[in-house]
Order: structure tokens, then sequence, then C-alpha cells
């Protein structure tokens, strides 16, 4: 593609130049230097970009086909994706590996920076339809689902960000491993953490705007909301979508039969995935709770776990390169809005309880005696109702 020039990656690291900025804890000491570094230097790659389904055989650039939640599109390269460079975001990556260890697991590999140069974007994907009325059309199933479509929510952000990304002449993308590689037919749940939603450095206005969005969704009441998901469907071969508005007018009743659905294959809930994630989440807390270097605020938990059948993930396991099997991954992610602990607080309140309180529906999930995990009773009743009402999948089709 003619708006693209290839170069070799660059990985710049905490340690590169001599020029730091440098903060101070509250008690005087030193916070960990951040290296500063020139994003525009002629030393920052640029790759080529086609309009292609993204193989996991072709090493070109494509459009990422399984992002489920974001205001940018992302894009894939040879087990690679590349997203927006966020000050606060690759300052976190650059020191995580030193400052807090025993996080590294839990984050996406960092890989890191590539300078794209947009002479032309390439076209939307063929087959993708925007609808004119997002909360209700894209909140469903799609009509096309199927593996080799698109995710509705990632061409949805090409489309709205085609003319802004077309006017800046340079973008700078931070480059991570792509966790769904693993994975034959990857299930994908994205939970927003936090009952606080905005960054240090937004502006009163947006501070206002995102309390009052925040106010009337899971956020406030749980810390937990959630962002986008995406379910494999072995029977129609094809994936249930959720979205950001979707997310937004879920009550907590609806959160949980949510992910009751994403835990779902066949029927039947997945009781040994969910003991396997909480675990994770339980391990992730008492890393997160523990350091206080950085605070974060509006960043997710992304569950992935495999949604086609054992003896289909056997047979589609030797057809994907650099495939290796893998039960579940959980990871912390989206780091725009995370800050340095200068006054060493710790965590936010706000953002343990929402780790807290995912643990307690998965733990109730998996408790109820249901082979579906919906329980008994007028629980069950209420919960199906709210199914009903937010557009789950009930055995018929919701468009």
């Amino acid at each position: 593609m003619s708006g693209f020039t290839s170069r070799t990656r660059k990985k710049i690291s905490g340690s590169e130049n001599v020029h730091s900025s440098s903060k101070c804890f509250k008690d005087g000491s030193e916070a960990p230097k951040l290296s500063k570094f020139d994003l525009k230097s002629e030393n920052v790659p640029k790759i080529d970009v086609e309009d292609e389904t993204d193989t996991k055989q072709n090493s070109k650039l494509h459009f990422y086909r399984h992002q489920v939640a974001g205001h940018y599109p992302i894009f894939w390269k040879s087990g690679v994706i590349c997203k927006p460079i966020q000050k606060n975001e690759l300052e976190f990556y650059l020191q995580v590996n030193k400052n807090i260890p025993s996080l590294v697991p839990f984050v996406p590999k960092y890989m890191g920076v590539v300078e794209m140069e947009y002479g032309e974007l390439p076209p939307t994907p063929t087959g993708f339809k925007d609808p004119k009325y997002p909360r209700e059309s894209e909140s469903h199933t799609s009509e096309t689902a199927g593996f080799n479509r698109f995710n509705q929510w990632g061409l949805r952000c090409h489309q709205k960000k085609k003319k802004v990304l077309q006017d800046r002449p340079v973008i700078n993308y931070i480059e991570l491993e792509d966790l769904t590689l693993p994975f034959s037919r990857p299930n994908i749940l994205d939970l927003k953490i936090g009952t606080r939603v905005y960054g240090v450095n937004d502006d009163p206005q947006k501070i206002k705007r995102k309390m009052q969005k925040s106010a009337a969704t899971t956020s406030h009441t749980l810390g937990l909301r959630l962002c986008g998901m995406q379910v494999y469907n072995s029977k129609d071969d094809g994936y249930v979508f959720r979205n950001k508005f979707y997310g937004r007018d879920l009550d907590e009743i609806g959160l949980s039969a949510s992910i009751r659905e994403f835990f779902t294959n066949e029927g039947r809930l997945r009781r040994g995935l969910i003991s396997d994630f909480i675990q994770q989440i339980k391990k992730l807390l008492s890393v997160i709770s523990k350091q206080k270097i950085f605070q974060f605020f509006s960043s997710s938990l992304l569950f992935i776990c495999e949604g086609c059948r054992p003896s289909e993930q056997k047979r589609l396991h030797g057809m994907i390169k650099n495939s290796d099997f893998k039960r579940i991954d959980l990871r912390f992610i989206d780091f725009a809005q995370a800050a340095q602990d200068t006054e060493r607080k710790g965590v936010d309140e706000g953002f343990l309880r929402g780790l807290k309180n995912i643990v307690n529906i998965m733990q109730e999930l998996s408790d109820s005696k249901h082979p579906s995990g919906n329980g008994t009773g007028s629980q069950t009743n209420r919960e199906m109702k709210t199914i009903q009402k937010e557009g789950f999948r009930t055995g018929e089709s919701t468009n």
C-alpha cells in the first residue's frame, strides 16, 4: 500500500537516552526515572499496511479482527498488535519490568514502537455495515456472524476515525503481543475496572461528563462495566458480539448474566474455566494492592478463553502457525489513565472494589447448582427477564 513505508522495528526501553524526567514521592524519595525519547525520530520504524482479513500466516499489517473495545482501530502483524500511543500507557510499559516485576505476567508483552505515515487509509473491509443506531443494532448478534468476519466494533472504530487518521501525517503506535494467538476461536471479555473512570489529566468538563455517564452504570455500583465481548457459538460457527453501549445499559443482574453467557458453551457453564480465572484474579489483586508505584484509572481486565470444542481445537491447532494450546488468559490492559503514585497512597479503593466484585460474581456463578449456572427460583426469573430485555441470546435470534 503506497501510504506506508517499511523499516526495521525499534524497541524503545526505559534505559534509552540520558535525558530523563524525574518525579518525587511525598516522603522525598525519588520516583523511578523515565527516559525521554523522540517518537518522530528517523529511528522509529515504518511498516506496510494492506486491507485483508488477518491470517496468522501473513506478515503484513491488517485490521485486527478481535478488537472488542476502544476508540481507535487496532492493527495486526505477525503476532503483534499495533494501537495508537498514549503517553501514560507507554510510560507504564517502559517502567513495569523494572519497578513492578510481579505485575509483568499479567500485562501484554511490550514489543516496541512503530511510526505509520498515512498517505491513504485502506478502504473499509468488505462486508462491514455501520449501523445507524449503534445502541440497538451493534448490541445484537450479527446477522452475518462467522469466523472470517470482522468484529463490528473494530470496523466501527475504523470508519469513525478514518478522517482523523488521514489528517495526521504521522501516527505512532505501540506494539504489544497478540494474546489471542494461542486460541482457535477466542472468547474475549473486556471489563473496565474501578468506580473512577477519569484520569488525573482530564479537564473539569471531561471529568463531569465521564462521571455522569458512570453514575448510571455498574461502574458506580460495582466498580465494573462491560466494555466489549465476543462469544463463539459452535452451532452457528459464528460469534455473538457485545459493545460498550450494551454494557452501559446493564444493571447488576444483567452484568452477571452477561458474564455467565461468556462462560457458557453449548448450554453448559464452564466452571473449570471460572475457577482458573478466579485464581488468576486473586493473584493479580494481591500484586496490585501491594505496589505503590502506579494508580490505575479506567483500566480493564481482559478475559480470553477457547470458544470451540476441545476436539475442534485440536484439529485447528495444526492449521494455525505459532499456536500453542492454552486454556485461559487473563491480562490487565489499557493504561492511558495510569498515573504515578507520587504520594504512595496505594491503589484506589474503587479499583480494588471492582476486582473483588468480579471474583464474587464469578464465584456465585460457579457455586450455582444448575448445569447452565442459572440457579433456581425467582432469581432465575428476574435474570431471564433482564436477558430478554437486554438482547441476550436465549435460543432465538435477537435480530
